[in-house]
């Protein structure tokens, strides 16, 4: 009974310490693309409002940064054509990824 105790005790103080030592990496913002200006370049800046009342954030983009249309992988150039393509940017809804540590967007994702 006391194994038992003891087991149980330990098993909850692991859980504990290991929640304890968890932080955020990064961040999603849901973003109507309306709302979204993407970079002219793979080295350039992201920005965008969270909502009508927000303050817009500019956001580094590097050379590694993802750009997702309907789950796949396309370039930067196809990726603003698509964008700029959509009929309705006021509903269309933009996935932009923010890795806080780096400071980087490495995701951009729509679907249409």
């Amino acid at each position: 009974m006391r194994i038992s105790k003891l087991i149980i005790a330990l098993m909850a103080f692991s859980s504990f310490a290991a929640w304890a030592e968890s932080y955020t990496v990064s961040l999603a913002y849901e973003v109507a693309v309306k709302d979204m200006t993407l970079p002219s370049y793979s080295a350039g800046t992201i920005s965008f409002k969270e909502c009508d009342e927000c303050e817009r954030r500019t956001i580094r983009v590097t050379s590694d940064t993802r750009y997702v249309l309907n789950k796949v992988d396309v370039t930067l150039a196809d990726f603003r054509i698509a964008v700029n393509s959509i009929a309705n940017k006021n509903t269309n809804i933009a996935t932009v990824i923010h890795h806080l540590e780096a400071d980087v967007v490495i995701e951009v994702n729509v679907v249409k």
